[in-house]
Parts: structure tokens; sequence; C-alpha cells
């Protein structure tokens, strides 16, 4: 869970990172509500469906928009005022949820005074900006969404936090993985014996979403959800996934042979794995280019005649998105900044031979890295 002084620093940084100077600032992104506010509606619940928040900002207050079916998730945010008002009350028929967030927002802007106004264009309701056009002169929108996404990069220690959970959970479900997985059991199998697990892992309930592939579909598919295909002894077991717990999720991959050992080839393009991340890893720091942590995992494989294998991108950010900045690709314009949190995951993949993926998570610093995924990574169960 997000802390109350994390979501105020965050916002008194917003202000101070403006591009140009505002009055009041609207915040409509459902993972930037989570970064300012510390506001996480459920998942898993009926109130949340079809719901939305906003977030309006004054300097030195904030103010959460979202009606009365959200009280429980508004009174655990980290904001100064509430205003929930009612749309269902299980007497009455209710209105379009949307538009009466929208029409709260207006009413409450309407005491707020200011004629130059910071919006995420892209995720507030059109509604809304028109009205304000309506009502208010000369109005001048920065869009802010831009400057949000890019003080995203560096994590504060609320959100390190937040991600060490989801990884604990992730750790505890790949471990369940490699334990219990056994031939004549389905992917279907192994997404619910992960989804236990990393539920376990935490006592909390989670979300999981990823690949889950065996056998040929490791090759050809590289991945994908999980289908009723019967694992066979020494298939390959391709587990990529996302815990998600509070909104923001780590995202790291084993693969291995189920049941039976893998073959003498399948065990070379393993280590051949291996040795990309190691090549990955010592790129990792504050300031070097993306791109170049890209090459080095590239340069690896090709160095063993593996680079037409190698089919996909190195490795990404990760936070309250996935993937998010920075991009390990070739033409990558991204620089590692401290407080990155990045996946490295080369992969294989020759059909007829076997396909596998492996990576880890690191928060960068500015003379390294610090491990944050301790996930077993092997090709033999």
């Amino acid at each position: 869970m997000l802390t109350a002084e994390g979501s105020a620093s965050r916002r008194e940084r917003l202000w101070r990172a403006l591009p140009s100077p505002c009055d009041v600032l609207i915040v409509g992104d459902p993972s930037h509500l989570t970064y300012l506010a510390g506001y996480v509606p459920s998942p898993f619940v009926f109130r949340t469906v079809e719901s939305g928040a906003l977030l309006l900002l004054e300097p030195g207050r904030s103010i959460l928009v979202a009606d009365s079916m959200l009280g429980p998730y508004v009174e655990q945010a980290h904001v100064d005022e509430r205003a929930a008002p009612t749309w269902y009350d299980g007497k009455h028929s209710a209105p379009y949820r949307r538009g009466k967030l929208t029409q709260s927002a207006i009413e409450r802007l309407a005491r707020i005074p200011g004629h130059r106004l910071g919006i995420e264009t892209a995720a507030v309701p059109a509604g809304l900006i028109e009205a304000l056009r309506a009502a208010r002169s000369g109005l001048e929108i920065v869009d802010i969404g831009p400057t949000v996404r890019e003080m995203r990069r560096a994590k504060d220690p609320d959100e390190i936090e937040a991600l060490r959970r989801s990884m604990r959970a992730g750790e505890a479900a790949h471990a369940a993985a490699l334990a219990d997985m056994r031939p004549g059991m389905t992917e279907m199998d192994a997404y619910r014996l992960v989804l236990e697990a990393a539920s376990k892992g935490i006592d909390e309930q989670v979300m999981v979403y990823g690949d889950f592939a065996s056998g040929p579909r490791c090759a050809k598919d590289k991945g994908g959800p999980p289908t009723r295909r019967m694992i066979e002894k020494s298939d390959l077991l391709l587990l990529d996934f996302s815990v998600v717990v509070g909104g923001y999720r780590g995202d790291f991959t084993n693969t291995f042979a189920v049941g039976g050992p893998p073959t003498a080839r399948q065990r070379e393009l393993y280590d051949a794995c291996m040795g990309a991340i190691r090549a990955g890893e010592g790129r990792l720091r504050a300031g070097t280019p993306a791109r170049e942590v890209d090459a080095a995992v590239r340069a690896h494989l090709a160095s063993l005649g593996l680079d037409h294998a190698f089919t996909s991108h190195s490795g990404h950010g990760l936070g309250l998105g996935h993937p998010e900045p920075p991009y390990f690709v070739p033409e990558s314009t991204d620089t590692l900044v401290a407080g990155d949190v990045v996946a490295l995951e080369p992969g294989l993949y020759i059909e007829g031979e076997g396909g596998m993926r492996f990576e880890r998570n690191y928060l960068i610093t500015p003379d390294g890295f610090e491990l944050l995924s301790n996930h077993e990574l092997r090709i033999e169960q």
C-alpha cells in the first residue's frame, strides 16, 4: 500500500515539474490516481464495475471525486478532501455512472478559480473539458499526462515496497510450479496452481496474468494464455506472469522441463540465455542508454550463433504499467535513471528444439543494480 507521505511528495513534485504554471490540475488516469493519491479500487467487487474517479489538485490541496459506491476505497485514499455523491442507493434507478462522475467534478471545480488548467487530456472526460471551456473564457489547458508518466520512472520507497510484495507473491508461485507440476496436468492447472500460491504467498486476493505455454507452444507462440493442453513428460513449460498487488506488478519468468530431463540442446539454449542475462546485467546502471543494454544481450547470443532465434525485446521497465519505459530494444531513446525498476528477459525460440525465456527484475542504482526477483532460474525441474 502506498503511503500518505509518498503520495503527498509525488504531488508536490508534480507541481514543480509542470511545463508551465497552472492554477488547477485534473488527473484521470487510473494508474495516476494510485500514484498520486493511493487510490486503489478492488477489481474483485461489483461496486467498481464501470466506475471512475478524478483527482483535483490545487497548490497544497487534493480532492478525490468518486461516487458513494466506491466509499471504502475513497476513504483509504491519501487526499485532503473527498467528494462522493450518491450514484446508486439501491432504491432508485441510477443515471449513467461516468456521466455522474463528470457532473460531480464540474460542480466541485466551479468552486475553484483559475483559467490555466493542467489536465490529463487523454484520460479526463471530454465532457468535463468542454464544460470548463464554456464556463471560463480564455481558458488555457496544459497537458500534464507526459509529465506524470515521466515522473513514474524513478520509484519512491513506498512504490518499491509495493513491487517487493508483488515479487514475493510471484516467487512463491514460481516455487510452487517447480515443486508441483507433473506430466498429465494442463496449462490451466499451471495457472490455477500459480494463482493459489501467489495468493497464499502474501495472504491476500491477487490478480495474475501472463504466459502459461507448454511443449511446441513455447517455440511456436513464445507464450500465450493457458489452454487445456495436457503437458507430457519432459515438455518445456514457460511461465512468464505478473502478480498485481495494489496496482503494481513485477514480471519474471522461468522455463523448465516437466517431470523429465530437458534435451542436451535445450540445456545449451538455457546456458545461452543465462549468459545473455549476465551480459545485460553488466550494463545496468544509471546513465546507461537502454539500447546499450539491449546490444549487450544480443551480442552474447550472436557470439553463439543464436541471434536468429532471439526475436523479442531484451527487457523493459515495470511499475504501474507493463511494459513501460525504459525499453531495451535496438532503437530505444531511453536512458536508465536511478530508481528505474526493469526486467531483463532474453529468450530463444527454435521450432523442433524448444522455446524458452528467463527473466529477472532489478532496481537501478547510480552504480549498478539491486536484484529484486529471487526465484530459481533453472531448466531442470
